[in-house]
């Protein structure tokens, strides 16, 4: 396997000037090699991340953990509940043990690669159906580089937006196709409901841009002259219709399972619950600083903005000449509606978490084919276009060489010191495998999921990062009786309160620890033994397993 250190100088400049070699060939019309090189360049770019074997994100120790669970327990919401991730984000962590992967960071990197070129190869060919294929060569292309240059973790770990992204850029291309047909088969628009219908299941905040390109789809449909009003009710019916189908599907799956009250009352209120924050406008007014916490997101945005009033331009003094079809304006107002539908979706709750600026990056892209549609080839504004590009692609280049000369690591991701495909074993880690084996349950109170990981022991309660069962909200007594239940279902071997100094969010013991449970506190009491404090975590241990297995305890000293 390969392995870098904190300076892969020899690696990344390299690589990096292949990003102007893909430049070149983004200039070059027709060109067919340019989507199979941009993936190859895309995954050279972040072989680094994939490789390293270590938590990026919170969040990916999360869905990796509900992956490892489904694997053994299948039905969502008994064994696992992603809370503000749909379920589909976990359950394709399944996907990778049918071949052989192990549940640990480099597959969940991997796939995370994999769904990242799959969302922009689809986007792609969406701006290409529109604009053409330089258009969509040169538009992709600075997405590339951001997701290929960037440091930024949130760019990187397998998150749960990718899922959505992907089926979005399905539905997007659909829509793309469609609106270049004379007559929709029933078939397409019945597979675009269906992916649009997907989108909730992948992540609920994803929905505003699936109403958008749904109700864009009906009125195309409704508006034709040359479709009988017969026609136009099999089309949109078939839309629709796709749209339920997925929804219905795992509506009936809960409630054969009987977990249909927990999916309306985890999902759907307590996520409802969890968005309803924050004054939007307020909200949209805080974008700029949303923006350059995606660091080099923020370049993108001026990057596309600067494009785009340069088309825009162009675009004005070129309609004097000439004039506008239904359908071109019917593609303009679907790109701003989509852009304005994904601006309110990714500010509505207020929390600026970065990942969420993915679901922008389709609008976007859009944006740049429409913009790149509009310079002309061989004239200023297209090389004042290309002028843009270099520049932001330089911005890379000055901040690697500013790093390295500040000291700061080039690749924070380091593999060197790994061994392969090991996981990293922390001391609550080496405690828990003394007393139990992987493939076991196993129980962390906090916000610490890589020790599922670690221990490669699946959840023994649905809510593996307890903050829904810690913070005030209005559901807390819910999801604090539902962790108690879990815990007593499960009956761990072995329990891990993490709340401590190394903990995310939860560092006070007396008001965070797992005893504000009453029943929760009690059946430990009864059941299970303290051994000792590893990483500032207390570890406990079902009494039979001290019996069976009588270990010394943790070292009480390890912090």
């Amino acid at each position: 396997m390969p392995h870098f250190d904190t300076y892969p100088v020899a690696y990344s400049f390299p690589v990096y000037a292949l990003c102007w070699a893909l430049l070149w060939l983004a200039t070059r019309p027709n060109s067919r090699w340019f989507l199979p090189c941009a993936f190859a360049l895309l995954f050279l770019l972040r072989l680094p991340g994939i490789v390293f074997n270590g938590e990026i994100n919170p969040d990916e120790s999360q869905m990796i953990t509900q992956g490892m669970t489904l694997a053994q327990d299948p039905v969502y919401f008994r064994s696992v509940d992603g809370t503000t991730g749909g379920p589909l984000d976990s359950y394709f962590l399944v996907i990778p043990g049918w071949f052989g992967l192990p549940a640990d960071f480099i597959t969940a990197h991997f796939c995370a690669f994999l769904l990242v070129a799959l969302s922009f190869g689809l986007i792609f060919m969406a701006v290409r159906q529109w604009f053409g294929r330089q258009a969509a060569q040169l538009a992709v292309l600075p997405f590339i580089f951001l997701l290929g240059l960037t440091q930024n973790g949130d760019f990187i770990h397998y998150n749960s937006e990718l899922i959505a992204i992907c089926l979005l850029g399905g539905a997007y291309l659909l829509y793309a196709r469609q609106t270049a047909q004379s007559l929709p088969s029933l078939a397409s628009l019945g597979l675009m409901g269906f992916l649009l219908g997907m989108v909730p299941f992948g992540k609920l905040q994803g929905v505003p841009l699936a109403a958008v390109t749904g109700l864009f789809a009906a009125v195309d449909i409704l508006l034709r002259v040359n479709i009988t009003v017969a026609g136009k009710v099999k089309r949109v019916g078939a839309l629709v219709a796709g749209g339920l189908a997925f929804p219905a599907l795992f509506t009936v799956f809960m409630w054969s399972t009987g977990m249909l009250s927990d999916f309306v009352t985890f999902y759907i209120q307590g996520n409802f619950n969890y968005a309803s924050g924050g004054d939007p406008i307020q909200n949209l007014l805080n974008l700029p600083r949303f923006f350059r916490k995606g660091t080099e997101f923020e370049w993108l945005v001026y990057l596309t903005l600067a494009l785009f009033f340069t088309a825009l331009t162009v675009y004005i003094t070129a309609r004097r000449q000439t004039s506008e079809t239904a359908k071109t304006w019917q593609r303009h107002a679907f790109i701003l509606t989509l852009l304005a539908a994904t601006l309110y979706a990714i500010t509505k709750t207020g929390s600026e978490y970065v990942h969420y600026l993915y679901f922008l990056m389709g609008p976007l892209c859009l944006l740049a084919g429409f913009s790149w549609a509009n310079l002309p080839e061989k004239t200023t504004p297209y090389r004042l276009g290309l002028g843009f590009m270099a520049i932001y692609l330089i911005g890379f280049a000055g901040q690697m060489i500013w790093n390295y000369r500040h000291g700061i690591a080039l690749n924070p991701y380091p593999t060197d010191q790994q061994g392969g495909w090991r996981l990293p074993q922390s001391d609550v880690a080496k405690v828990v495998r003394q007393y139990a084996q992987p493939g076991e349950k196993l129980v962390v109170w906090g916000w610490r999921c890589d020790y599922y990981v670690q221990t490669q022991m699946p959840q023994g309660v649905a809510e593996n990062h307890t903050i829904r069962s810690t913070f005030a909200h209005p559901m807390l007594g819910v999801y604090q009786k539902r962790y108690a239940r879990d815990f007593k279902r499960s009956f761990p071997p072995v329990f891990v309160d993490a709340v401590g100094s190394q903990n995310l969010w939860m560092t006070d013991k007396k008001t965070q620890g797992y005893e504000i449970i009453k029943p929760l506190a009690e059946f430990v009491r009864k059941h299970y033994q303290f051994v000792g404090m590893a990483n500032d975590a207390r570890i406990f241990v079902r009494n039979d397993r001290i019996k069976a297995r009588p270990q010394p305890v943790a070292d009480t000293s390890i912090k």
